[in-house]
């Protein structure tokens, strides 16, 4: 028993690092695997983002501070109502939208110069987006 315990948890563990994704939904203390930051908060799912994508969002952390993501995957109804592009990366779990304080023309030049970034874009109502697509703004 304690020997297909131990081999469940080092599934578990493979397939947390090896998903691309940054964590599974519920389970807590796997930063050091997954990126995730105490200075990340998120308002939507975790376990979806890029472990690409985590990584700027744990570096924007560091240098401007808390950093609250407010989207992550969506469905396409919810997509949709949201006023979001026919094709957003929102639905393949490759997007993220989040606030930070700091001045918006840095924390975009600072996201700008990530190259995991590609698209980016600050919006009016002080939230950032950024995703693994081609590298553009809007």
């Amino acid at each position: 028993m304690a020997s297909r315990l131990k081999t469940l948890s080092i599934l578990l563990v493979l397939c947390i690092g090896l998903s691309g994704c940054g964590s599974v939904a519920g389970v807590t203390g796997l930063g050091w695997i997954t990126g995730s930051s105490d200075s990340i908060s998120y308002n939507d799912t975790e376990w979806c983002v890029p472990r690409k994508l985590k990584k700027v969002l744990n570096k924007v952390a560091k240098r401007y501070g808390r950093v609250t993501v407010h989207s992550t995957k969506r469905w396409w109804l919810e997509n949709w109502w949201k006023g979001g592009a026919k094709h957003s990366y929102h639905l393949n779990c490759q997007a993220v939208d989040f606030s930070v304080d700091g001045p918006p023309s840095s924390v975009l030049a600072f996201l700008k110069s990530q190259k995991a970034v590609g698209g980016y874009k600050h919006y009016s109502s002080g939230h950032y987006h950024i995703d693994t697509g081609p590298r553009r703004s809007w």
